[in-house]
This record gives structure tokens, sequence and C-alpha cells, in this order.
């Protein structure tokens, strides 16, 4: 599969074939990360999600492997937090500091989040929450992560302080486990420790492995789908991206729904789901997830620093 999307800035995956199967796989090419956990972690999602893929790139593909990724950070990070002393951990139900902000996701998450929200909401929910998008959508487009980070902000899934969409929450949501619930609630209320913090000048307070291993597993899906598949994994802005699904479904003709995942049904498949499958940029209209420039985001996921870009010849 081939198509018009955008190169990463340096190819980090090499196919291979497995000695036992004989099936083509994946090995690194280069380090994505300083901690070799992460490396090996990044491989396993990248070739799980090739695999996934290689042979059925659909709309039901994307949404198993959304959830999958979801499940599996789940496991992941809380088998992370068990090594925490105890009472450590400050995040608690209705507590909702952190769902103030710009979410960054892959199009297998926001596609797992939309077939979860169509198979279980009813149509005035459906046209309520579309409508709810569609305002914060048009509020933040633009905004810079100071400025998104706000009080003004919430995520538009965010129902009385509770997430609603909590068993199928994007994978950046689950790696965030604060030691300080007043410290969240100044960083969000107080601009200029918010500036101070995105500056790196404050020190941080979450567990750090957790949101390492969303990273790692974030960037094997990216690398997994694009350097083996050419598919566009450019971050998205999950408002921007659950907008556009949402004001498609709205626009088409109701139809009965043609698969079922998990005992529930799949809603049709958008036409801008099936132009990414084919390896088009289709949602480059909801890019802005991406936190890959800020130093302090870069330090946190323990990211390999990469050399500045030559200019000219």
């Amino acid at each position: 599969m081939t198509g018009p999307s955008v190169p990463l800035r340096r190819v980090h995956l090499r196919l291979v074939t497995d000695q036992s199967s004989g099936e083509p796989c994946f090995e690194l090419a280069a380090p994505v990360f300083v901690d070799d956990w992460q490396n090996r972690l990044t491989l396993a999602t990248a070739n799980t999600a090739f695999a996934i893929f290689r042979h059925n790139p659909s709309f039901l593909a994307s949404i198993q492997l959304g959830k999958k990724a979801m499940e599996a950070t789940s496991t992941l990070t809380s088998t992370l937090l068990g090594r925490a002393p105890q009472g450590a951990l400050a995040c608690r139900q209705g507590c909702a500091h952190c769902c103030h902000q710009r979410v960054g996701a892959t199009v297998p998450e926001a596609l797992a989040i939309f077939a979860t929200l169509e198979a279980t909401r009813s149509l005035a929910e459906l046209r309520q929450l579309r409508e709810r998008v569609e305002r914060a959508y048009h509020s933040t487009r633009g905004l810079t992560r100071d400025e998104r980070n706000s009080p003004e902000h919430p995520c538009p899934l965010l129902e009385n302080d509770l997430c609603s969409v909590y068993e199928v929450r994007p994978l950046a949501c689950r790696g965030v486990h604060s030691l300080d619930e007043q410290a969240c609630k100044t960083k969000l209320h107080d601009r200029e420790r918010r500036a101070a913090y995105e500056r790196g000048e404050l020190p941080g307070h979450s567990f750090v492995e957790p949101v390492r291993a969303v990273h790692a597993i974030s960037a094997g899906l990216q690398l997994g789908l694009h350097e083996g598949l050419g598919l566009d994994m450019r971050p998205l802005d999950l408002t921007a991206a659950l907008h556009l699904l949402l004001s498609e479904s709205a626009a088409e003709p109701a139809a009965l729904p043609a698969e079922m995942l998990d005992g529930e049904p799949l809603p049709v498949p958008p036409l801008r789901a099936q132009r990414w499958f084919e390896g088009a940029p289709a949602f480059a209209e909801a890019l802005g997830g991406d936190a890959t420039d800020h130093q302090g985001q870069v330090e946190l996921s323990g990211a390999v620093a990469l050399a500045p870009r030559r200019e000219g010849p």
C-alpha cells in the first residue's frame, strides 16, 4: 500500500523476515528512545499494528487496533503504578484538571472513539455531542498549547467532570497520573505558572514511567503503519478529528450497520476513513496533537534527541 503520506524525520524500522514463521516483521534500524524498554515496546507495537493492517486495512481493523492499544496501555500502566508508594497517586474520580488541554491521538484511536459514540448514544445524544464538539473545535482551533490549557476549554467528551468515553479514552489520557492534585489545579487556573511550566521552569508532578509507556506505544502505532504501509500517521487533535468524523456521519443517510465488534454494532465506515486506508492524508485538517517540539515533553517522553536538519546540499 502506498500513498501521499508525509514522511517521518528519519527511518526507524527495517523490514525483515521472521525466521520461525517466514512472515515479514520489523526490527529497529535506529533507536526511538533512550531507554531500551521503550524501544522494545515501540517495536512490539509496530509489529502488532503491521500484522493487523497488512492484510486487512479497514474500518474494523482500525477500531480493533485502537482498542487493543488502549487495553495494552492500561494493563502496562497499572503494572507500573503498582510500584508506586501507597497513597502517592493523587488522581480520583471527578478530578478533571487535566481534561482542559489539547489531546493528541492517532487515527485508530479517533476511529475507535467515534465508533463507540455512534454505537452507544441515541440520535438525540449524538446531536448534542456534535454541537458540543463543534463549539469546542471552533473555539480552540489555532490556539497555542498555553492558550488551550485553560478552564475555558474543557474536553467536549467531559460530562459532569467525568470522561464520557472512559473505556475508550485515548492513550495520552491513560498515561497521566498525578502526584499532586493542587499542582494540577494551580497549573490550570494560574496562567503565569502554566506558562512557566510550559517553559520548563517548574518541576513536573506526574509518574514518569506511565507517560513514557504511552509515548512508546503511540510511537509504535505511528511507525508501524507509516513506515510499513505508507499511512499518514501524523498525530491529530482529538477534538478536531471527532469534529470531522461526527460531521460526516451526520451528513450521511442512515444505514444499517454492516459489522459487529464486542457485541456493539459498527457504524457505516466514514468516507474519510476509507481515504485514509488508501494512503491519503484524509485527516490533515485535524493535525495538531503533536507536542514533540516542546523540550519538556521530549525529555518526559525519553525520546532520542534528533540531530538538527541540515539546510542546503
